[in-house]
C-alpha cells in the first residue's frame, strides 16, 4: 500500500497552494482530482496584497501581477452606466508588500501553479482519478481512491478537502452548512476581447432594477460580466446566445469580442459548522461558500491552507501535540464569515440602490449577525482591539548587504520576533521555546522600512512575534518578550 504524509483531494488553486506549502516543507503529497487539466474557465478572478505574499513563498507573485490587471475605479451606476458612486482604487504597492488587487485569468494562474508543483520532487498528482471513500483510523486515514476504473488503497496521516463546494469529503462527514441567508441565480459570462474598443479599466456593479448586473475588465482584454436571473425569467431564453448578446450589447458585440462562456450559476453564502473530524480538514469552497462581488472566494481558501501548512509541519516535527488543530476552526471561522458577511453586504448594496431607482424602501431579507473585523480571535497574545494583534505583519524593505529586499524573504516563514531593539537576554523557558521553535529574529534599523510600514507597530511595541503564516501574534515592551515567547507552549500546544 503507498503511503503519503498528506493527501489533497481537489487541485484548484487552493489544494494546489497547500500541496506547495507543504513540499516546501519536504512532505510526501498527493493531489488527487477527478477532472483533467487546469480549469477550462475563469472562475476565481481576483487576488490580493496577502495571497501575493504567499504565492511569493514559491517565487510566483511577481509573474501573477505581470499576468494581471489592476482596476482603478469601481462604481455603483445605473441603468443607464451612469455612476451613483464612485470607488477610486489604489494601483500602489500597499503595506503588504504587494498591489492591493490584481485581476488574474483562472486557466492562467492554474497554469503557474502547475508547472511548480511538476517541478516538485515532493508532489504527486493523481488527475481523472476520484476518492470514492475515506476513514479516519489510529494512525491516520484510509483512503480509496477509483483510478482508470480501478479502486485502489492508500494510507495518509492527514486528508485534506479542497474539493469544492459540493465536496464529497464534507457530504461524508455530515456536516452542515450554515446558510446565511443569500441564494441567488446569476447568469455569469466570460469573453475576451478581439480588438481594442476604448473599455475603460474599472468596475461596474449595475443597480438595474430590472436586471442588476456587474462588470469587470480582467487582465488583456479578459471580460467578466454577472446578470441576475429574475424571478419571471425563463432559464432556457437566458442561455440563448442571441439574448446573452443583447445583455453585453452596451458593451461589446461579435465584431470586437468572443464569448468563452455563459453559464447559470447559484450564487450561496453559508459556512461549515465544523471544519475538522481528527486526521481530516475540509477548506476553501467545501467550508465556506459566498457571492463572487468582493472576488474573496479563492483569497478565503488560500489562508484557510497557509493557517493549516505550518501547524501540519509542526505536528509532523513532533513539536507540538495534535491538540494544536483544534485551532484551525476557532482560527479561521470568523475570518471566513467577515469576508462572506462582506461580500453579501456588497449583493445587499447593489439591490438598496436598485430599489431607489424605483423610489422603494429596500430591507435586506434573510438572518442578521454581528461580523467583526477579521482578526484571529486565537492563537495570539493580548488584545486584538490594538488592530496589529490577530492581523498580517506589513511588509518592509529591508537593506540588507547593499540589497534592498523584502521581509516576508528574509523570515522565511517561521516564527519571528520584529524589533527595532536588540534582543534582551531571555528567560530559560523562553530560550528553549526560541531554540526549540527556531524563531527568527530581524531587527529593523534606521536604513530599512522608508515608507514607514511598521511605524504603527513601534509607535506602541517594542517587539512583535509573527506567526509563520505572516499574521502578528502579539507585541509587547522589551521587559516582556520572555513572557510573550514561553505563552507559545500553551497556546499551540508545544512539546518541550
Amino acid at each position: 500500500m503507498e503511503k503519503f504524509d498528506v493527501a489533497i483531494c481537489g487541485y484548484g488553486p487552493v489544494g494546489a497552494t497547500l500541496s506547495l506549502l507543504l513540499a516546501k516543507y519536504n512532505y510526501k503529497v498527493l493531489i488527487i482530482e477527478k477532472n483533467q487539466g487546469p480549469c477550462k474557465t475563469a472562475r476565481a478572478i481576483n487576488t490580493d496584497g496577502e495571497q501575493l505574499r504567499i504565492f511569493d513563498q514559491f517565487n510566483l507573485a511577481e509573474k501573477v501581477i505581470a499576468n494581471s490587471n489592476q482596476i482603478e475605479k469601481v462604481h455603483f451606476s445605473n441603468k443607464d452606466l451612469e455612476p451613483i458612486q464612485t470607488i477610486i482604487a489604489s494601483i500602489e504597492d500597499t503595506e503588504m508588500g504587494w498591489p492591493n488587487q490584481v485581476l488574474f485569468y483562472q486557466p492562467e494562474l492554474e497554469s503557474f501553479l502547475r508547472e511548480k508543483i511538476q517541478s516538485s520532487e515532493n508532489i504527486e498528482v493523481k488527475e481523472s482519478t476520484e476518492l470514492v471513500d475515506f476513514k479516519n483510523t489510529s494512525d491516520g486515514v484510509d483512503v480509496v481512491i477509483n483510478e482508470k476504473n480501478q479502486n485502489t488503497k492508500l494510507k495518509s496521516k492527514l486528508l485534506f478537502g479542497c474539493d469544492g463546494a459540493s465536496s464529497f469529503i464534507r457530504k461524508k462527514l455530515d456536516i452542515n452548512l450554515e446558510d446565511l441567508g443569500y441564494n441567488q441565480k446569476w447568469l455569469v459570462c466570460d469573453a475576451h476581447l478581439t480588438k481594442d474598443i476604448g473599455l475603460k479599466n474599472e468596475l461596474v456593479q449595475v443597480c438595474n432594477p430590472s436586471r442588476p448586473g456587474t462588470f469587470l475588465h480582467g487582465r488583456r482584454g479578459h471580460l467578466r460580466f454577472e446578470f441576475r436571473v429574475m424571478p419571471d425569467d425563463d432559464e432556457e431564453t437566458i442561455k440563448s446566445e442571441s439574448f446573452i448578446w443583447e445583455l453585453l450589447s452596451p458593451w461589446i458585440n461579435k465584431d470586437n469580442a468572443l464569448l468563452e462562456r455563459a453559464a447559470i450559476y447559484t450564487f450561496h453564502a453559508c459556512i461549515a459548522e465544523r471544519w475538522n473530524e481528527d486526521n481530516i480538514f475540509i477548506a476553501g469552497d467545501a467550508a465556506h461558500q459566498m457571492p463572487p462581488f468582493m472576488g474573496a472566494g479563492m483569497g478565503t481558501g488560500i489562508r484557510d491552507v497557509s493557517n493549516l501548512a505550518w501547524k501540519v509541519d509542526l505536528f509532523f516535527n513532533n513539536k507540538c501535540s495534535k491538540e494544536i488543530f483544534k485551532t484551525y476552526q476557532n482560527e479561521r471561522y470568523l475570518h471566513a464569515k467577515w469576508t462572506v458577511a462582506q461580500t453579501k453586504s456588497i449583493g445587499e448594496m447593489i439591490e438598496g440602490f436598485c430599489a431607489a431607482e424605483e423610489g422603494k424602501e429596500y430591507t435586506p431579507e434573510g438572518p442578521s449577525y454581528e461580523a467583526k473585523f477579521p482578526h484571529i480571535p486565537e492563537g495570539v497574545y493580548g488584545d486584538t482591539s490594538d488592530m496589529i494583534t490577530g492581523c498580517p505583519i506589513p511588509q518592509p524593505i529591508l537593506n540588507r548587504e547593499r540589497k534592498l529586499i523584502k521581509l516576508d524573504r528574509i523570515i522565511a516563514s517561521k516564527f519571528s520576533i520584529i524589533s527595532n531593539k536588540a534582543l534582551p537576554k531571555l528567560s530559560p523557558k523562553a530560550e528553549l521555546i526560541f531554540k526549540r521553535l527556531s524563531i527568527h529574529f530581524e531587527r529593523i534599523t534606521s536604513n530599512d522600512d522608508k515608507e514607514s510600514r511598521l511605524k504603527n507597530i513601534f509607535d506602541k511595541y517594542d517587539f512583535v512575534v509573527v506567526r509563520p503564516d505572516l499574521y502578528v501574534y502579539g507585541g509587547c515592551e522589551l521587559e516582556n518578550i520572555s513572557n510573550v515567547i514561553e505563552s507559545l507552549e500553551d497556546t499551540f500546544f508545544l512539546k518541550l
